[in-house]
């Protein structure tokens, strides 16, 4: 059976297919020439042309997919029990089922906003500085690799991608009338639509989708890190109550976001091949701090890691700690890749000598001048979080009544060392100083770490995190 036999495509309502329109011409004005059959062939000849609709599987197909997801149970590919129209959801659940229709569908257009910052670059030849030397040092230790247009449509291709996203989660809330009816008053399908187009850059649900791009580290780095998360919500959501979300979930994961990771994994270690053989000027330090940067708000993308039970078997299939140690440790995985390919590449080695070359220097050894220092590492869980974590109770903000505090009030560092002078953690302006050290500068003078500093770091209404008292 062809592929696509397992999918039914569905229209938007006019209304609302028309106000995406209106913001695509705003933020992704290009998509037309993106989506031209010859120029999507020059970049991609082996792939059809992406229709921008919404794509709902088969209930026979779906079972094929439901199965393979992360957390699956018998229960996650049957869809007898699922609940087929949202008037049908009560309170708890209707409300439960907008939150993570709302965030997810927010994430689609945030992502546009931000890999339009670097293409716009990419396209007018105004790449300078560091992104300037990542191009160049590309080119140079990869001969027959990517070159600037093509990186460019890669990132268009990912805009088509997520805005077809929208398109799903928009269908999700309006082919389905019963999510409009009025509930408390309130008509929370056009309320939620209206409130999605009208969020710039900064105002997105979740933090990830509120940083800045700066450079095509940044756009490497999240697709590597930002949309791993994405993968994980999207296999955890084939369990998802409300039938018609669920149906949702396999073309997005499997045939979408699996190029995303792809694109980002690919030239994220390009960009750090390219730092240790000397192709740019600067070295694998800018690389970590990126990672440093982004992986802290991959974490948080989870949800507190002492939630999700209430979601666990009737919209995801996994709660928000065990989904979150499981991509932590891919993370990992995805790292050490990064790091063969480092060591592969310094040393003129083969993958299975690269292996036993990159323990060796783990374990403290200097190979060819190539020492840990020229590895990349994964910052420990702990490092500059906003959210709490269940390993959380050393600490305590005054009033709280609980132990625990999220881990931005506390100065620990990227090993997951609480920085402390005198017996207790550095004060909040020397844990600033800390930070300049390990992230990088493009982000400390960033809108969202004035948000962090602002909203967190220095808001006084939190008070100072006390040692907890022992029950």
């Amino acid at each position: 059976m062809p592929f696509m036999d397992g999918f039914k495509l569905e229209p938007l309502p006019k209304k609302w297919h028309e106000e995406t329109v209106a913001w695509r011409e705003t933020y992704f004005p290009e998509m037309p020439e993106v989506l031209d059959a010859g120029n999507w062939a020059r970049f991609y000849p082996e792939v059809p042309v992406p229709q921008v609709t919404t794509v709902f599987a088969k209930p026979d197909a779906f079972t094929g997919f439901a199965s393979k997801v992360v957390g699956a149970t018998r229960a996650t590919a049957d869809l007898s029990g699922r609940v087929w129209k949202a008037e049908e959801l009560d309170d708890n659940r209707f409300q439960t089922a907008l939150k993570i229709i709302r965030a997810q569908a927010s994430t689609e257009l945030g992502s546009i906003q931000q890999h339009r910052m670097v293409y716009e670059r990419l396209d007018s030849g105004s790449l300078a500085g560091l992104d300037k030397e990542i191009v160049e040092g590309i080119h140079r230790t990869q001969p027959e690799g990517q070159t600037l247009e093509s990186i460019s449509f890669s990132k268009k291709r990912v805009c088509v991608e997520e805005l077809r996203h929208h398109y799903q989660m928009a269908g999700v809330l309006t082919l389905d009338k019963g999510w409009d009816e009025p509930r408390w008053g309130r008509h929370w399908a056009t309320e939620i639509m209206e409130e999605l187009f009208s969020m710039k850059p900064g105002e997105h649900v979740l933090d990830a989708f509120n940083i800045e791009f700066k450079s095509l580290l940044d756009t490497s780095t999240f697709l590597a890190l930002i949309d791993r998360v994405g993968k994980y919500q999207l296999e955890m959501q084939h369990h998802f109550l409300y039938g018609p979300m669920a149906l949702s979930m396999p073309y997005m994961r499997w045939l979408e976001e699996s190029y995303h990771l792809a694109a980002g994994e690919k030239l994220l270690k390009a960009i750090a091949v390219s730092a240790i053989l000397d192709g740019g000027n600067y070295g694998i330090d800018e690389v970590q701090r990126t990672v440093n940067m982004w992986y802290p708000r991959g974490l948080e993308m989870f949800g507190s890691e002492l939630g999700g039970a209430a979601v666990k078997g009737l919209f995801k299939t996994l709660g928000n700690d065990e989904a979150q140690r499981i991509y932590i440790d891919e993370v990992a995985g995805k790292v050490r890749d990064i790091n063969l390919a480092v060591v592969g590449a310094k040393l003129g080695l083969g993958r299975e000598d690269a292996r036993r070359a990159l323990a060796r220097i783990e374990s403290g050894e200097r190979m060819d001048g190539l020492g840990s220092e020229d590895l990349v590492r994964v910052p420990h869980r702990r490092f500059f979080r906003i959210r709490g974590l269940a390993e959380y109770g050393d600490y305590a903000l005054p009033g709280a009544g609980f132990a625990g505090v999220g881990y931005v009030y506390l100065p620990y560092d990227v090993n997951g060392e609480l920085l402390t002078e005198n017996g207790k953690p550095i004060e909040r302006e020397r844990y600033i100083e800390y930070l300049r050290t390990v992230l990088p500068e493009r982000y400390m003078v960033s809108r969202h770490f004035r948000f962090v500093k602002d909203e967190f770091l220095f808001d006084a209404k939190w008070g100072d995190p006390a040692p907890a008292k022992k029950w």
